[in-house]
């Protein structure tokens, strides 16, 4: 009988028995790879409970710890690891120092799970109170053409408890409020921020309330376009300002109406051009009137081009329109002399003088 043959009739023969064996065979490597154990690590607080009446735990060194869970594939897949607590119970201790045993608590079934150190040091202080006036610190820009007219908080006061070499930290109490792209007055449910004298955060402490209720008065203002006046210095001597060009030309402004139309252009700081000989270009602020602001712009670009002045050409006389000339001398003047007397006769001439210079007779 041939190999093959004898093989057809090995498969032929109770079959049904053989199939059940290979399924029970994979049920079974199914069950051994489900069951392996696996194991996985997470960081967790350490928590400080059953602290004494009076007293709360100031610190917890170290305040997180590295948890190892092991168990089955199967049991981890379904379990919620973070849901584990480690704890330092504070029951019977006094105000002080401690070093406390740690303990694991809602672990998930079917898993155990180990920490890397058992005791942790805890600090115990004495449980204080103290009152804070609240105040609001503004973020953001209200929408354009609007003005922040005031901000209200109820309550004004507010209690922290914690312990007392905390509670000596704290500097202010803020309620911080966005009021970005604001149009009306609006009112905020905003958490209170503790902060310390260099205006850092300060956590562990809590605050009743831990919310107040912030009131944002928002009002419409008048706007208006100006021109933007450049204010110059005297050229070099000897040069003048041949142009002045302005970028942008004008700027919005917004203020109480009244102010806004006293208001017909809004000048920059003075341009220094005593030693500008050709063109430049300046970027300046712009000074704008007590109560007025700027809607986007706050500074401008000039640009001022100096040139020689030209020198004053000499004068010359006009000529005399016909008819209007000098006059004519009279007969007898120099054009440029006044009348003279005629001179007198002289004495030898032909009418003689007085005398009688007849001979003899």
């Amino acid at each position: 009988m041939s190999i093959i043959r004898q093989i057809i009739i090995a498969v032929k023969n109770e079959w049904p028995l053989k199939v059940i064996s290979i399924l029970l065979a994979i049920v079974l490597w199914g069950f051994v790879v489900t069951q392996e154990l696996v194991h996985t690590d997470e960081t967790l607080p350490i928590e400080a409970v059953n602290a004494p009446p009076g007293l709360v735990a100031t610190v917890i060194q170290p305040p997180k710890i590295n948890v190892k869970f092991e168990g089955r594939q199967q049991a981890m897949d379904k379990a919620k690891l973070t849901q584990t607590r480690v704890v330092a119970d504070l029951s019977g201790r006094v105000l002080g120092e401690h070093s406390v045993i740690l303990e694991i608590r809602n672990v998930p079934p079917g898993i155990r799970a180990s920490v890397e150190r058992q005791v942790v040091r805890v600090m115990l202080d004495a449980r204080d109170s103290i009152q804070r006036s609240v105040t609001v610190e503004p973020i953001g820009k209200q929408a354009q053409g609007f003005r922040l007219e005031a901000l209200a908080v109820d309550p004004k006061t507010i209690t922290i408890q914690g312990a007392s070499s905390e509670l000596r930290t704290v500097a202010r109490a803020i309620a911080v409020v966005d009021i970005s792209g604001l149009t009306k007055t609006v009112q905020k449910e905003v958490a209170v921020e503790l902060r310390d004298e260099r205006n850092m955060p300060i956590s562990g402490l809590q605050t009743q309330p831990d919310q107040v209720e912030v009131t944002v008065a928002i009002r419409s203002m008048a706007t208006k376009t100006v021109p933007i006046a450049p204010q110059l210095s005297d050229p070099p001597a000897g040069y003048e300002v041949s142009s002045v060009q302005t970028s942008p030309s004008t700027v919005t402004i917004t203020g109480e109406e009244s102010a806004v139309e006293d208001v017909e252009y809004i000048r920059t700081v003075e341009i220094s051009i005593g030693n500008l000989r050709g063109q430049g270009e300046f970027t300046l602020t712009l000074v704008f009137p007590e109560g007025i602001e700027d809607v986007g712009v706050g500074a401008a670009t000039v640009t001022v081009t100096t040139q020689q002045a030209a020198l004053p050409e000499a004068s010359e006389e006009p000529a005399a329109e016909p008819g209007e000339g000098p006059a004519e001398p009279e007969p007898g003047l120099s054009p440029d002399s006044e009348e003279t007397p005629e001179p007198a006769e002289s004495g030898t001439g032909s009418g003689g003088s007085g005398e009688d210079n007849t001979a003899g007779g």
